[in-house]
């Protein structure tokens, strides 16, 4: 069977490791543009300018504050990597979405936050909700700090195009290096509020407040709950369709207890808030009720063309002159989808992969499983997306770009010695 060695990150020299720091600053710094967090940072400049700009000092603490918080939540995941290592866990970028009651609270904290922005409350829970996404002043600079603590949990799954390598070398190595990268990421995650935090006349030379307020708060609103309906989504293939819709259902009721108690009065509205707390609890409960189905590497089969994965069957059919694709995918990797719709579903390559000699595996690590976080960490790589193509000419495999194009797939198909992957155009 084959071997898989991971390479010796620890001996990477100073300029190495210059370079390894370089990327996961611009690694951090690419997070602010995925679809989950980017309303975060719209969100938090909407609140200065729903006050009709703030005095220059109050911008920059606040902008401050929202960077310490990144930082911070980058080292405290750091700190429970190296505490989970030490431990003998496996460890990877984003496995805490591989986890349904993570799901689940993070898909509740966006709905009150959608529903704070849609002006469904202006209770307690609205102003917690504000405090973390828009920040005020009567309450210091906490509510920055947290706004910080929610974009860095959001961004956790998007795997950018520069990460792949700086998350390696981390976990890869010891405590100093985890820590160091990891402070690194949230260094380049903060490096937008510290652009406002320098500069705070940028965020007082936003429009004046009106009317685009309104809509522009009901779009963000709606960002966060499209974010809430993907967790949603994931937690389908982790618990179980029936889990799923029990817990959209739950936050279905939730926004609909929002709305109603804000036009009751009394006694009534009393009932509703309690009735929201019940069902916050609630939504809790389907992932433990209902059975999980499957297990995390039994992967769909998409096109007939994809197997599950088995890392035991590689060698094999390598020795038999197959070509082997491997995918290491999961459905909260952003990345990963558009990986598949764009490259993998699509000619030439989902054409060479129809081929007779040509194997395609796919690892679905949506759900923990040991046997693909094993299998990634034999090749120095703890995050994903995560590709590699075996053949005759390349046993231990050729890993791909985690950003895959239709050339570099069909490439390394080609050099690793498929004959008849090799005559496709």
């Amino acid at each position: 069977m084959t071997v898989f060695v991971a390479p010796n990150l620890d001996a990477v020299n100073g300029d190495g490791m210059l370079a390894i720091l370089g990327l996961a600053l611009v690694g951090g710094l690419i997070l602010n543009l995925m679809p989950c967090v980017l309303p975060v940072l719209a969100i938090k400049l909407l609140g200065v300018v729903s006050k009709g700009g703030r005095s220059r000092r109050d911008v920059r603490l606040g902008f401050l504050a929202s960077s310490a918080g990144i930082l911070f939540t980058f080292l405290v995941l750091g700190a429970a990597t190296v505490a989970a290592k030490a431990a003998g866990s496996a460890v990877g970028w984003g496995v805490q979405f591989q986890h349904s009651l993570f799901l689940v609270a993070l898909a509740l904290l966006c709905v009150l936050f959608a529903g704070n922005l849609w002006d469904l409350f202006e209770t307690l829970p609205a102003k917690v909700a504000g405090k973390i996404v828009a920040g005020d002043r009567d309450h210091g600079f906490a509510d920055d700090f947290l706004s910080g603590v929610f974009a860095t949990v959001l961004a956790t799954p998007c795997l950018a195009p520069f990460l792949g390598t700086a998350i390696g070398f981390a976990l890869a190595g010891g405590p100093v290096n985890i820590l160091t990268v990891f402070a690194a990421l949230g260094s380049g995650m903060a490096l937008p509020y510290l652009l406002v935090a320098l500069f705070p006349g940028l965020a007082n030379r936003l429009p004046r407040p009106g009317g685009w307020m309104i809509t522009l708060r009901r779009v963000l609103g709606f960002a966060l709950l499209g974010t809430a309906a993907w967790l949603v989504s994931v937690l389908a293939v982790q618990a179980g369709n029936l889990a799923a819709l029990s817990v959209g259902a739950c936050l279905g009721a939730l926004l609909i207890l929002l709305w109603a108690q804000r036009r009751l009065g009394g006694f009534q509205r009393a009932i509703a808030r309690v009735s929201l707390m019940t069902v916050g609890v609630l939504a809790f409960g389907p992932p433990s009720l209902f059975p999980v189905r499957g297990l995390a590497d039994q992967a769909p089969i998409a096109h007939g063309l994809w197997r599950p994965f088995d890392a035991a069957q590689i060698p094999k059919l390598v020795a038999e002159g197959h070509v082997v694709l491997v995918e290491v995918t999961a459905d909260w990797c952003i990345t990963c989808r558009v990986n598949e719709k764009l490259v993998l579903d699509r000619a030439p390559v989902v054409t060479a992969l129809a081929q007779h000699n040509v194997v395609a595996m796919k690892a679905d690590w949506t759900r923990p499983s040991e046997p693909i976080a094993s299998y990634l960490a034999g090749f120095g790589r703890y995050g994903i997306p995560f590709s590699v193509i075996y053949g005759p000419d390349a046993a231990h495999g050729i890993s791909l770009p985690e950003i895959l194009a239709s050339a570099s797939v069909m490439a390394a198909l080609k050099t690793v010695g498929g004959r008849a992957v090799a005559t496709q155009r």
